[in-house]
């Protein structure tokens, strides 16, 4: 999935504005300047695919003025569903997956 498509990054952006994020305003990171709203598209593809680290959940949840477990809420189920995804696309585990449902 693209980290643009994602229910987390509208998330993210739906919650960003009220904090005042001016999401075309350029951002420094490092040595490389980049509009906000990228910024949080980079939050977005980390969290949909490793999650994050609590100090990274820490400071997204202060940026955008909610709780830390508000932000691991708005992402997990999306991660799994695309670690569910990707473990599908194997054909052998797909298979091994039907005929686990079949038996329950």
């Amino acid at each position: 999935m693209n980290p643009k498509d994602s229910e987390f990054y509208r998330w993210m952006l739906h919650h960003a504005r009220p904090m005042g994020w001016d999401l075309n305003e350029t951002e420094q990171v490092g040595s490389v300047s980049s509009p906000r709203s990228r910024v949080l598209l980079v939050w977005a593809a980390i969290a949909l695919s490793d999650g994050l680290t609590a100090e990274q959940t820490a400071q997204l949840a202060k940026g955008l003025g909610v709780s830390p477990d508000e932000v691991t809420a708005a992402y997990t189920p999306e991660m799994r569903q695309g670690a569910m995804d990707e473990i599908l696309s194997n054909p052998d585990l797909a298979s091994l997956n039907k005929a686990l449902d079949e038996l329950s």
